[in-house]
């Protein structure tokens, strides 16, 4: 069978309905507040009317600049991750750029591939989240001439646009809060611990304050699930027949702390009295969790947002502008599952 002809509407088209020149489409494409009311609206209606769609790279090789940004994240699955890619997709299209995401599921292998096929579109810029990357991801970027702003991480890496936390302080702050309540054996419960490495960094800082005290850490890491409620909530129980004195647990996400207090509540365990606990990322649900409600650390989403949006902005319009590191500092909620430090 015969494939069916498409006829491609091209940009003269729309000139010739319109009745002005194919630069003045152009220019009402890119920059509509330059061209006249009347002259805009006559050139409108010959786009709706003929369905034309702006090709956007082909405006690329003729010196036009990209419209284009990426992120590229460990996970979309964590409430903050979504949360801050949405408030920096509402700042960077409002500005006529459109955002491109991507997710590597804490796989560097991954990543680089990610990033090789979004660097062939020559993105405006491109996030990434963390300090950690294979060597020949960073030098692919380097390369590339996009420039890169390093997001949720601001301990380590040459990247000279960074937004985002200290994550070993943030281990050892936690740490300290948890024994200064009064919590005397600790332990530290992740999942994936080898992928994740943002978790293993604070593992470090929290390690370090625990050797300061003369203690030492419990590391639990919890086993891959779909399903990390009830894996969770399975090898809280595990652990605390196990480790007989264990009373604090810090966490690596408000999803593991949150099913860490249902298991205890529902084993009649009393927090915080018997086991304080205390989670990361302040989801919004933790503050109103009943009866109890989650103590956790918040990680300032909302200025990571902000100031990787505008870092991203301005490094799309000046070419000699190479970011700043912005640390946005980190705060620990307390609420009703863990003691208060006095």
């Amino acid at each position: 069978m015969r494939q069916r002809s498409r006829q491609i509407i091209k940009l003269d088209d729309v000139a010739l309905q319109a009745g002005v020149s194919p630069s003045t489409v152009s220019l009402y494409i890119r920059q509509p507040e330059r061209v006249s009311a009347k002259t805009g609206k006559k050139i409108q209606t010959a786009i709706d009317n003929l369905g034309y769609v702006h090709n956007k790279i082909a405006s690329q090789f003729t010196g036009g600049r990209s419209s284009n940004m990426a992120v590229v994240l460990p996970s979309l699955a964590n409430v903050i991750f979504s949360y801050v890619i949405q408030r920096i997709e509402s700042t960077v299209s409002a500005q006529g750029f459109q955002l491109s995401i991507a997710s590597h599921d804490h796989c560097l292998n991954k990543e680089e591939e990610q990033i090789r096929a979004i660097l062939q579109w020559t993105p405006a810029v491109i996030a990434i989240a963390g300090a950690d990357h294979k060597t020949s991801t960073l030098k692919m970027l380097q390369n590339s001439g996009v420039p890169v702003v390093q997001m949720w991480q601001v301990d380590g890496s040459a990247i000279t646009a960074q937004v985002g936390n200290n994550h070993e302080q943030i281990g050892y702050s936690a740490a300290q809060y948890l024994l200064e309540t009064g919590c005397e054996q600790l332990a530290y419960f992740t999942t994936r611990f080898n992928d994740d490495i943002r978790a293993r960094t604070r593992y470090t800082g929290f390690c370090r304050a625990l050797e300061e005290r003369g203690k030492k850490p419990l590391l639990v890491d919890i086993p891959r699930s779909d399903n990390i409620w009830q894996a969770s909530r399975e090898t809280l129980m595990k652990t605390l027949v196990k480790e007989k004195g264990l009373d604090g647990i810090f966490c690596t996400s408000d999803s593991i702390a949150t099913a860490l207090l249902m298991e205890a509540q529902s084993r009649g365990i009393k927090v915080p009295d018997q086991l304080s606990i205390l989670g990361f990322g302040d989801f919004p649900s933790s503050a109103w969790l009943s009866p109890v409600s989650l103590s956790s650390v918040s990680l300032n989403a909302d200025m990571i947002a902000v100031k990787t949006a505008e870092m991203m902005l301005a490094m799309s319009q000046d070419k000699e502008y190479r970011g700043e590191v912005v640390n946005v500092g980190f705060e620990i909620i307390p609420r009703g599952s863990t003691r208060l430090p006095f």
